[in-house]
């Protein structure tokens, strides 16, 4: 994936994480110095953006931001990486959004506390502004902004409806457990759902909810559920479950973002022509070795066939 046509366009959240490294889960009401700490950039598709970009597949992210201290922050951070912010959309009036993230260092494990006070979601107008001859991928983290997302969606087909263009795949990731999300799931080609969706949904397995979810799909569609150490699965309508197992590391650095490298990691496999299970495989191992590193740098080196 080497010209513009071929980029990767995420959409949904930027925000700003400020993490802390603890010695453990801090206490209630308590007083205590961390290990250390950062600023970085946060929310999924920002994230995704981020391992895309980590594995130089070209790439732009789609999300507001405001000029505010957080704001600035992350539109430099992102021209690090060399990820296009080229259609974010900027407010003055609005703040960042802000997550406040404690990393558990005994453990791993990451909490965190969000805050959104107002900023906008992406609209449906400002997508339109896009030139989708840019895009072989588009993938959408799954926004309180639902109708917005499906007129995004819609134009995306129509465009794929003309003749002569290779048309823009479609992934959705589901991940926040809210029953009503459950119409999303016919809008993608791939569908990402979540654990936690899941279970909202009622299922207690992944193997049952994708089995029962990908009824949902449009034809030719791709359902995936990731069960943390349990690994992941994936079904389309039409054919078999595929399952991989969990790659956890010897020993658990940070949890932060695992979720968000499993969606990039297996869009990249399927974008390098890899079978549905080869490519699920490969999530699950690269989201692995991520939970084994305090960030994503030199995650690429340790999986050269993706870039």
């Amino acid at each position: 994936m080497n010209n513009s046509g071929n980029k990767v366009l995420c959409v949904g959240l930027c925000c700003l994480d400020i993490v802390m490294y603890c010695k453990s889960y801090p206490l209630e009401d308590s007083d205590q110095r961390c290990i250390s700490h950062k600023w970085q950039r946060g929310g999924n598709a920002s994230n995704n953006c981020t391992i895309f970009a980590e594995f130089n597949f070209p790439c732009e992210i789609l999300g507001t931001m405001s000029y505010d201290i957080g704001g600035q922050f992350m539109k430099k951070n992102f021209e690090e990486h060399g990820i296009s912010t080229v259609n974010c959309r900027f407010y003055e009036e609005y703040e960042s959004p802000v997550s406040t993230v404690w990393i558990n260092l005994q453990n791993g494990s990451r909490t965190i506390v969000h805050s959104n006070k107002n900023m906008p979601e992406v609209s449906f107008e400002d997508f339109k502004l896009l030139n989708l001859n840019n895009y072989s991928w588009i993938h959408f983290e799954c926004r309180p902004y639902y109708d917005e997302m499906k007129k995004m969606i819609q134009h995306i087909r129509e465009w794929n409806s003309n003749d002569g263009r290779n048309p823009i795949k479609i992934s959705v990731e589901v991940e926040k457990p809210r029953v009503e999300l459950m119409e999303i799931l016919s809008l993608g080609d791939i569908v990402f759902i979540s654990k936690d969706f899941a279970v909202a949904c009622g299922y207690s397995d992944m193997i049952s909810a994708v089995e029962a979810f990908c009824s949902k799909l449009t034809y030719g569609g791709v359902i995936i559920c990731a069960w943390g150490e349990k690994g992941a699965c994936a079904k389309t309508a039409e054919g078999p479950i595929v399952f991989s197992e969990a790659y956890p590391p010897e020993e658990i650095a940070s949890t932060l973002g695992a979720g968000d490298t499993f969606v990039a990691a297996t869009i990249m496999a399927l974008c390098k022509g890899l079978s549905l299970a080869n490519a699920l495989n490969t999530g699950c191992k690269v989201a692995g070795a991520k939970c084994g590193m305090p960030d994503s740098k030199g995650l690429a080196k340790l999986f050269p066939s993706l870039m």
